[in-house]
């Protein structure tokens, strides 16, 4: 049983959508785990809660009905139906998917087999992607990009999964500008380059469900030493964006036992072509030396 002194709404309830999120993500931590499950559904799905029932809501989240009942007590309201009114107005955004995208992927579920996984996939990546720029916030994205282009340094993190897509970005960057710098290292610790970090330099950071302690560790360690923290992660209920200066978020569901990285790619990429842009001509110079060094290498095959 939650104790009534972890209601952060003393005197009244939230009184719109953006309130509640922002109640679930304060109380987050203090939560119990089941609790936590229909906070993060809620924060990362808000256009559900006014739109689907209950029994929905939790099939989706994988709890108990009464779990959500409870989590509107704990935010002070009387019930579920009073904290699902206050997303009665909320109106999903963007023109969803097109007739014939509709048709094409049903009639890939219709034939089974790899068709049926194909189209799945397929359904996953291309919702993920326009869920990832839906939502997206153009000043976040311009000021992670001022950030980092001021900064002395830029570290770039991912472990695990998320290696390659750290890797990515930083060979891109790296062709704009020499003060991105890869972590960790072959044969070294995160730790090993954010040790020599100060408030001079931004942390570039990625994890996702499974969220990697490492990676936590390391974003507290730049935190500590006064660097700004950039997250980009799954969810805005994840350690990392709360933790994080700025977080950028990008789903990464599917429907097979793995993540999917298209949208978080095309993230990156964004980010990368606003890096150029912001960069002036120092960083279109740098861009056009570095392929034209390569070209005079004889690396690329033109036949």
């Amino acid at each position: 049983m939650l104790q009534p002194k972890l209601n952060i709404f003393a005197s009244k309830p939230p009184q719109s959508q953006d309130e509640v999120i922002e109640g679930l993500l304060a109380a987050f931590d203090d939560l119990p785990g089941q609790l936590q499950i229909c906070a993060r559904y809620i924060i990362d799905h808000p256009h559900e809660v006014g739109l689907q029932s209950m029994r929905t809501l939790s099939a989706n989240a994988e709890v108990q009905p009464n779990s959500y009942v409870r989590l509107a007590r704990h935010l002070g309201f009387e019930g579920y139906d009073a904290m699902r009114e206050r997303f009665r107005d909320f109106v999903r955004s963007g023109s969803g998917s097109s007739p014939d995208r509709v048709r094409w992927l049903q009639e890939m579920d219709k034939k089974g087999g790899s068709n049926a996984i194909f189209g799945s996939m397929a359904e996953a990546c291309l919702e993920n992607t326009e869920k990832m720029f839906e939502q997206q916030s153009i000043d976040d994205l311009t000021r992670a990009v001022e950030w980092m282009i001021k900064a002395r340094r830029v570290f770039v993190l991912g472990l695990g999964l998320a290696y390659p897509l750290a890797y990515n970005f930083w060979y891109v960057a790296r062709m704009g500008f020499d003060h991105f710098v890869l972590t960790p290292r072959h044969g070294s610790l995160p730790l090993d380059d954010i040790i020599r970090m100060d408030e001079n330099d931004c942390l570039l950071a990625m994890t996702f469900q499974p969220y990697r302690r490492d990676t936590l560790d390391a974003v507290r360690q730049a935190k500590k030493v006064g660097a700004k923290v950039i997250g980009v992660t799954d969810s805005n209920a994840a350690a990392l964006c709360r933790e994080a200066d700025l977080g950028l978020i990008s789903p990464t569901h599917t429907p097979q036992f793995f993540h999917s990285n298209s949208a978080v790619t095309a993230l990156l990429e964004t980010l990368c072509a606003l890096l150029v842009v912001r960069g002036g001509d120092q960083a279109n110079q740098s861009v056009e030396a570095f392929h034209a060094a390569r070209w005079e290498a004889n690396i690329y095959d033109e036949t």
